[in-house]
């Protein structure tokens, strides 16, 4: 093993010393550079590591500690009721969806659901796509009475 230190300033403008301690083959390669790129080298693969390392491991560590210790964090984005609200909205619309015809489940599935646009489903229907905008139309209407 082979110890090599550079020097770089940080964001705060700080001079830090970086050390890298590299097996023999990595040193015969990085002997052979000039010490700008020897510098590089140990930036880019060194210090950006340990760099990333010690920021995942402290955000980890430190949350990790306060759940040990007997600390419980309130998910303040979950709300039951919503979830019940809406739970009971996806039924609904379920059951209003079955009382769709054939075609209209067929419609609402391919624009909605898988995202194809009025113009692809007009084409492959051999209709205009103003047609399959009024068909969605009057769909949305008799879905929007079932649900009210």
């Amino acid at each position: 093993m082979k110890k090599v230190t550079t020097k770089i300033q940080d964001k705060n403008g700080y001079i830090r010393t970086i050390r890298a301690y590299l097996d023999d083959k990595t040193w015969e390669i990085l002997s052979t550079l000039t010490e700008e790129e020897r510098h590089q080298y140990i930036i880019d693969e060194h210090y950006g590591v340990f760099l990333n390392d010690f920021t995942e491991r402290r955000r980890h560590i430190s949350l990790n500690r306060a759940l040990d210790a007997g600390h419980d964090f309130e998910d303040r984005l979950f709300d039951m009721d919503d979830a019940l609200d809406e739970k009971i909205l996806l039924t609904r619309l379920q059951e209003a969806l079955k009382t769709l015809t054939s075609e209209q489940q067929w419609l609402v599935n391919e624009f909605y659901f898988k995202g194809r646009s009025n113009r692809d489903i007009a084409k492959e229907l051999g209709v205009d796509k103003s047609a399959v905008s009024h068909k969605l139309e009057r769909i949305l209407k008799k879905l929007k009475n079932f649900l009210n």
